[in-house]
């Protein structure tokens, strides 16, 4: 089932163009990692003050990361441990 955003946003404009809401969804997890460009987050800032289900959305996401963040605990692995994931992962790729 769509979330009201995800129907009402995530749409193509009449020309077949991104929305502006769309570019938005785009960089929300740039945005909520702190990925985002200087450029990126200027765009992203000047429309969420003005378009209230796009702020809301990334309220929501903020609050999600803060949670899943406060929950996970740290814990430190042998490097051996550490090297011998990173070569399995290199041989998948």
């Amino acid at each position: 089932m769509e979330s009201r955003f995800t129907a009402t946003h995530q749409k193509l404009s009449d020309d077949g163009h991104e929305s502006e809401c769309d570019k938005i969804v785009k960089l929300l997890d740039l945005m909520i990692d702190g990925e985002a460009s200087t450029e990126e987050q200027s765009y992203f800032n000047t429309h969420i003050e003005e378009c209230v289900p796009c702020f809301e959305s990334h309220q929501k996401q903020k609050l999600l990361k803060g949670l899943v963040c406060g929950h996970l605990k740290r814990v430190i692995v042998p490097e051996s441990l550490a090297l011998s994931i990173k070569a399995r992962i290199q041989e998948t790729v």
